[in-house]
């Protein structure tokens, strides 16, 4: 069970939600749920993790992401203007604080995996947005391709410094992932574009123990163990 939640944690820090580059400032809530199947846990234990919500809010230059779900709650805080990424995580009452500048988050993409985008003549309406079809294919350094289903509208432009769908052309809406077993789907429940605080952007630091992406992941697979 750690194990899963150390992925699920993986998944936070990735910043999956990939925008275009070029766009209009936009200002807003989108407000995405989650729901898990697979990975070959007991029901009870997909029922707790059912349920779990994703939170991202845009400002101008900045984003806030909040995941939480069961035991865990994570807050990915990026500027793009700054260029930098903080992810603060709460694991079982273990505080973690990553802070990544525009040289590590380089360092991050040299070692991701490349990713391919076909478009598909499909399309669907999602919390009113109007939302059309793409096909991710991601290639690990192995050679381990993996196909992903995403769900994305032109109507909503916003940049990020992180896209694990670089090249997409639009916001993801709706958008699923496999880790280790566990595929995890993503789906938008609704977009507020009220005014969003300056003080969502404020960094907490009280408790919070500083550390590497590194040396993170290396702490969470012993506990996985």
């Amino acid at each position: 069970m750690k194990k899963l939640f150390f992925t699920a944690v993986l998944v936070a820090c990735s910043t999956v939600y990939s925008f275009a580059q070029k766009a209009v400032p936009f200002e807003g809530t989108v407000t995405y749920g989650i729901s898990f199947e697979g990975s070959g846990l007991p029901p009870e234990a997909l029922t707790m993790l059912n349920g779990a919500e994703s939170v991202t809010y845009i400002k101008g230059d900045k984003r806030r992401t909040d995941l939480n779900m069961a035991i865990q709650s994570t807050t990915s805080l990026m500027d793009t203007k700054s260029k930098q990424i903080i992810t603060l995580m709460d694991i079982m009452g273990q505080k973690y604080m990553i802070k990544m500048n525009e040289a590590d988050i380089k360092k991050e993409e040299a070692k991701a995996p490349e990713t391919s985008i076909k478009y598909i003549d499909e399309k669907k309406m999602i919390a009113g947005y109007n939302c059309k079809k793409a096909e991710v294919t991601v290639k690990s350094k192995e050679g381990k391709e993996d196909v992903m289903n995403v769900y994305y509208t032109e109507e909503i432009p916003t940049s990020d410094l992180k896209a694990a769908y670089k090249g997409l052309k639009g916001f993801p809406m709706e958008f699923a992932m496999n880790q280790g077993g566990l595929k995890m789907t993503f789906t938008t429940k609704s977009v507020s574009k009220d005014p969003v605080p300056d003080s969502k952007f404020d960094v907490p630091t009280d408790g919070y123990k500083e550390t590497t992406m590194e040396d993170f992941q290396k702490s969470m697979q012993q506990m996985g163990q």
